[in-house]
């Protein structure tokens, strides 16, 4: 009886791994293909118009990538758009946010910006992004980082035009005396 249940035992265990191995087989499968529409599909996806992975989200956010490194903004600009607002690619969306804010603070900072008239616009953008992205996953700190940069950037006026500074509402004040006279 003993000798029965631990083969038994044994038995669920066994098809368990199968069970995990073959999951894992097929998420690896579908990564090469995603890979292989990748290498394929370049810039240029009229010519495999056939392909079923063409239209993956993974396959569009690496579209996009590769047309923002190109500095096609309004392109992968267009790409990154579809795929926050399509519902089906939940975690691509959040990879979309997160490089859409990047490449605003790209364009914002890098040779081609044409100053601060430009470059304020964008960076408004990058930190409109990231803030979406951590009202999704607040968890996600290299989207807060990347927030804190373009705050550091172009910073916010947190505070009123007729409230007092925080340095003034501390700073002692004396008749006749000099801020090196202080101890």
């Amino acid at each position: 009886m003993k000798r029965s249940t631990t083969h038994i035992a044994f038995g669920v265990v066994a098809l368990c791994c199968a069970a995990v191995a073959a999951y894992d087989g097929l998420q690896l499968k579908r990564a090469n293909d995603i890979a292989q529409a990748v290498v394929n599909a370049g810039l240029n996806s009229s010519a495999n118009a056939g392909n079923q992975m063409i239209d993956a989200p993974e396959v569009r956010l690496a579209r996009a990538m590769v047309l923002s490194k190109s500095r096609a903004y309004p392109d992968a600009q267009k790409l990154y758009d579809a795929l926050i607002q399509d519902e089906d690619s939940a975690g691509v969306a959040k990879d979309a946010l997160f490089n859409l804010g990047n490449m605003y603070v790209r364009q914002a900072t890098g040779e081609g910006s044409t100053g601060p008239v430009r470059s304020l616009p964008l960076l408004e953008q990058a930190k409109q992004r990231y803030r979406q992205l951590l009202r999704t996953n607040p968890d996600d700190w290299d989207a807060r980082y990347n927030l804190e940069r373009a705050l550091w950037l172009a910073p916010e006026a947190a505070q009123g035009a007729d409230e007092p500074d925080v340095k003034e509402q501390h700073d002692v004040k004396l008749r006749g005396a000099q801020a090196e006279d202080l101890p």
